[in-house]
Parts: structure tokens; C-alpha cells; sequence
């Protein structure tokens, strides 16, 4: 096992997996090294923002070196700019630092681990520590924080008011003399002067427009990102619009089987009243029918007592 190629596994690990994949190295170090092993052991978990830089420097490097490359130019550029020009190359730094913080949060987001605001600034002190401390470039670059890192303010280097003379040097009480400089040739010195100017004029409209760009980049991905989230909306919204057509249509064809299946019952009905009003009356006649042959029976049965009577007296 080689140990930079288990710890640069063990920091692209989601920080919630950190602990775990750390264990299983260890354990597996044993078998072989004890020394990697303990080394490994060591390591410590990154908090949220420094997952988030250390994502940044293994996905997009190259803009956190032309970062850490800003900053050299602003430590080269103190004594040789002028204030406006020192200006500009802070006001710069600052807007690539807030670029690439809001890729990182990006990065983070697409690994399935958004940060907050709060991370966001953390991040982005960490960067601008990078650009003013080579040593926090070189923590930074190696993509293992385990931290975010304190920006001091050393990477904003105060303006110099020009004097018209170099700076006086201090010089040695024991050494010689030095011989008079040699003649200057102003026209030269003028022209190397408004060479070195157009160049770093030069690279500073290009680290611009580089920060332009990304911001640009990141607003169009930002942009994709919400139409692609307006298409899936208004794809989910025409599904929902079918599904409730659809369940009006099921609604309607079953209201007209219950209005159908109403109309049915409301004419059955209507010819069980016929049969029970006609039965009534059946029913009324054969009450009287019968009332009338009990009569009858009542009247012949006096007939036939009648009659007995009459051959009883005969007899």
C-alpha cells in the first residue's frame, strides 16, 4: 500500500465516510506495515469546507493554481505597481476568490453533499489564504485539509506612495566605497518600464476575463440547472393535467352509469307501485266477493233451517 494513494482515497471520501474508509485502511495496513498504518491512523477528518476545497483541488485544479499563481503576482507587483494598478490586481483577486468559492459549492452540490453560506465563506477564506501564504498554497494544492484556513490580510499588499528614489539600503561599516553607478539610458529605462506595464496589463485583462468566464460558466450552468428543473416541473405538471383528464373522463362515464342504472330503478319502482296498486284492488275485490258469498251461505243456511222446520211439522 503506498501511503499518499490511500490518503488522497481517503479525503475524495464523502466526509460522512471518512471514519469507516479510515478504519478499513488501517486494518488493512496491519497485515503488512505497521509504520502506514499508524500514519494513516493519524489522519484526520476534514470538516465540511475543507471536503469542499479539497473536492475543488482534485476537480478543478487549475484554477486554484492560476489562483495561487495571482498571488505571486501580487507579492512581484508591490514594489513595482503603482497604487490604481495594486488596486485593480486586488479588486481581481477578490472576484476570482468568490468565482471559484461558488464552483466549489457547485462541485459539492453535484456530489450529492451541499454546503451552506457559511461553508461557502469558509471556503472562500481558505482560497484567499492561498493566494497571500505560499505555505497555505502548498496545504491547499496537496488537497488534504482537514480545516479551513485563516486569510489576514498579508495578500493585500497596502500602496506604496512613489518617492522618485529607490529605497535607501542600509550598507556594511566596514565595506568600501562603491563606485558610482554607470550612466542611466532613460529612453530604455522608459521603454522597459511601459513593457513590463503592457504586460502585466496584459495579464491582468486575461486573469479578468478568465473570472469572467467562470462566472459566466457558472451562471449558465446555474441557468441549465433551473430550466432543466422547469422542464422536469412542467413535464410533472402535463402528467398531472392527463391523470386528472383522465379521472374526470373515468368520473363522467361513471356518473352516466349511475344516472343510467337511477333511471332503471326509478321505472322498476314505478311499475312495483303499478302491480301493488292493482293488486290493492284485486285484493278490495276479493274482500267483497267473499263478504258477498258469506251472505249467501248465511241466507241459505236460514233457507234450509226454514225448510226443516216446515218438514219437521209435516212429519
Amino acid at each position: 500500500m503506498d501511503f499518499d494513494e490511500v490518503a488522497d482515497g481517503l479525503y475524495a471520501a464523502l466526509p460522512a465516510d471518512f471514519i469507516g474508509a479510515r478504519t478499513d485502511a488501517v486494518a488493512q495496513a496491519k497485515r503488512t506495515d505497521k509504520g502506514l498504518a499508524r500514519r494513516l491512523g493519524e489522519l484526520g477528518k476534514p470538516t465540511l469546507a475543507a471536503w469542499t476545497v479539497n473536492l475543488l483541488v482534485r476537480e478543478s485544479g487549475d484554477q486554484v493554481q492560476e489562483l495561487v499563481e495571482l498571488g505571486d503576482l501580487l507579492r512581484r507587483a508591490q514594489d513595482d505597481l503603482d497604487p490604481d494598478q495594486l488596486r485593480a490586481l486586488d479588486k481581481q483577486r477578490r472576484q476570482v476568490v468568490r468565482a471559484v468559492a461558488r464552483e466549489a459549492a457547485k462541485l459539492a452540490r453535484r456530489a450529492g453533499h451541499p454546503v451552506s453560506d457559511q461553508v461557502v465563506v469558509q471556503v472562500e477564506e481558505t482560497l484567499k489564504a492561498a493566494v497571500a501564504d505560499p505555505s497555505a498554497a502548498e496545504q491547499v494544492l496537496e488537497g488534504r485539509l482537514t480545516g479551513a484556513l485563516t486569510y489576514n490580510g498579508l495578500g493585500t499588499p497596502e500602496p506604496v506612495a512613489p518617492t522618485g528614489r529607490p529605497p535607501r539600503r542600509p550598507s556594511a561599516p566596514s565595506a568600501p566605497a562603491a563606485p558610482p553607478p554607470p550612466p542611466v539610458d532613460l529612453d530604455a529605462a522608459r521603454t522597459a518600464k511601459a513593457e513590463r506595464a503592457a504586460r502585466r496589463e496584459a495579464e491582468e485583462q486575461l486573469r479578468t476575463a478568465r473570472a469572467e468566464l467562470r462566472s459566466a460558466r457558472s451562471a449558465v450552468d446555474e441557468a441549465a440547472g433551473e430550466a432543466e428543473q422547469a422542464a422536469t416541473a412542467a413535464k410533472e405538471a402535463a402528467q398531472a393535467v392527463d391523470a386528472a383528464r383522465r379521472a374526470r373522463e373515468d368520473a363522467d362515464g361513471r356518473v352516466e352509469e349511475l344516472e343510467t342504472a337511477l333511471a332503471q330503478a326509478r321505472e322498476r319502482a314505478e311499475q312495483a307501485a303499478d302491480e301493488a296498486t292493482t293488486a290493492d284492488r284485486e285484493a278490495e275485490q276479493a274482500e267483497a266477493d267473499r263478504t258477498a258469498a258469506d251472505e249467501d251461505l248465511q241466507r241459505a243456511e236460514a233457507e234450509r233451517d226454514a225448510a226443516q222446520q216446515q218438514v219437521d211439522a209435516l212429519s
